[in-house]
């Protein structure tokens, strides 16, 4: 009888260990990422820093210290924004030591806490038919006021469901989607379309759009249908088998596709799917899969920058303020953010601005804003805050976790702003 093994040929957790005895000890404890992580900054905690995080990993890597509740306390508060891989004079490669200290202590949490996260990343986020039937039964509440009723009666508020489900945008219709969709003129090029989980179901008028424009500038695109999520959510977890499964599943819906770039629109997203190679390395795959996948990764502002638009394709004038809201993962991992503002600065009259501290998360980070809301709720605040003061017509981000939580703090305080992603605003702008 043949035993199918798992992607994984040693344990995570020997895996981990490797990882943490390898690069924690990089790290030369100057303090110089202190001031740029929000953790700390909110906190004033070593404990929450990452200099103090990757000390109280070692100790963990190495038994030195019990994983205790309040260890993993400091590990889960961790956003993992990443903002201090981009001051490191060190090169130490955070992300990847607090993915590692994760996955070595999940077998330590509470039962509940571990069925919860199977629950989710492994039947839900896998599984798009469940996740489509969930986003289909939320729109359908809101279409008949259940939403509202159970806010009213204080049912949310018993459950402890009610801050989740501010969060919650009004969702569209969900389509079902071709397989391909042909150039609008004459095809200068070929690309596949990431869709993503959570954003196919809350924000899939985006997918859409993306697609229509990509066939306006003369890009056939490819929608393959057996993807799955980029497994992010499941890897900062510290489940590592399952974020490998999810990537080697859309390694293989992308495998034999006829294209010159697979486009993400969201780039929490694209920054999981750049690091395919190296998860797939760490867990013992084969390798040569990984390579020409990732090779293909754009985010679709980098990729709308850098192609040549057709001449009959302009952009209207749009005389308002637009404040961009740098991701985390765009300005610190792809390091891309500029690619947004160029792109913007090509509409006539419109004033393209940085949003102020955009250098600080916003607090979405993922699930982050669901498992943390304390500390994400701050972070937030100071955003609103900040939005308050500069009063734009626009907010423009290019990441669906991003949209949803500042979207949902702008709706809280009733700030007359708009919230687009940057190929809604240039779409809206072409002048047909």
């Amino acid at each position: 009888m043949m035993v199918q093994s798992s992607p994984y040929d040693s344990s995570p957790s020997r895996e981990s260990e490797k990882l943490l005895d390898q690069e924690a000890d990089r790290c030369v404890m100057c303090g110089l990422c202190l001031p740029h992580c929000p953790t700390y900054r909110l906190t004033g905690d070593e404990s929450e820093s990452p200099r103090g995080r990757i000390a109280l990993m070692r100790a963990l890597a190495k038994k030195q210290l019990p994983p205790t509740l309040g260890l993993l306390g400091h590990l889960d508060r961790c956003l993992t924004c990443r903002a201090c891989e981009a001051v490191c004079p060190s090169l130490v490669p955070y992300g990847r030591l607090i993915d590692s200290a994760r996955a070595q202590a999940k077998d330590h949490r509470s039962y509940w806490q571990q069925f919860k996260k199977y629950l989710f990343h492994q039947w839900i986020l896998s599984w798009p038919t469940a996740l489509y039937g969930i986003g289909k039964l939320i729109r359908l509440f809101q279409i008949i006021g259940i939403d509202r009723l159970a806010q009213r009666s204080g049912l949310l508020r018993v459950l402890g469901w009610e801050q989740q489900w501010k969060l919650v945008p009004r969702l569209p219709f969900l389509q079902s989607w071709d397989r391909f969709y042909p150039a609008k003129f004459k095809e200068r090029g070929k690309v596949a379309l990431f869709r993503g989980c959570i954003a196919d179901v809350v924000d899939q008028p985006l997918l859409l759009t993306t697609t229509q424009l990509l066939n306006q500038l003369g890009y056939s695109v490819h929608v393959p249908s057996k993807q799955v999520c980029c497994g992010a959510l499941a890897r900062h977890d510290g489940n590592l088998e399952e974020s490998l499964a999810l990537a080697l599943k859309n390694i293989s819906a992308f495998t034999n596709i006829d294209s010159e770039a697979i486009i993400c629109t969201a780039t929490g997203c694209t920054t999981s799917l750049i690091e395919y190679f190296q998860w797939v390395q760490e867990g013992k795959a084969n390798i040569d899969i990984a390579r020409d996948f990732v090779a293909k990764i754009q985010d679709v502002n980098q990729f709308l920058l850098q192609i040549s638009w057709p001449s009959e394709v302009t952009l209207k004038p749009l005389a308002k303020r637009i404040a961009v809201h740098d991701p985390c993962s765009l300005r610190y991992v792809l390091k891309q953010h500029n690619a947004v503002y160029n792109l913007l600065r090509r509409i006539p009259e419109a004033d393209i601005i940085p949003l102020p501290n955009n250098e600080q998360c916003c607090g979405a980070a993922g699930s982050y804003m669901l498992t943390q809301p304390t500390l994400a709720k701050a972070l937030q605040a100071e955003k609103i805050n900040i939005l308050k003061k500069i009063q734009p017509d626009i907010l423009v981000t290019p990441n669906i976790g991003c949209s949803l939580y500042l979207s949902a703090g702008i709706k809280e305080v009733s700030l007359p702003i708009e919230i687009m992603h940057p190929v809604q605003l240039l779409a809206q702008q072409i002048d047909l």
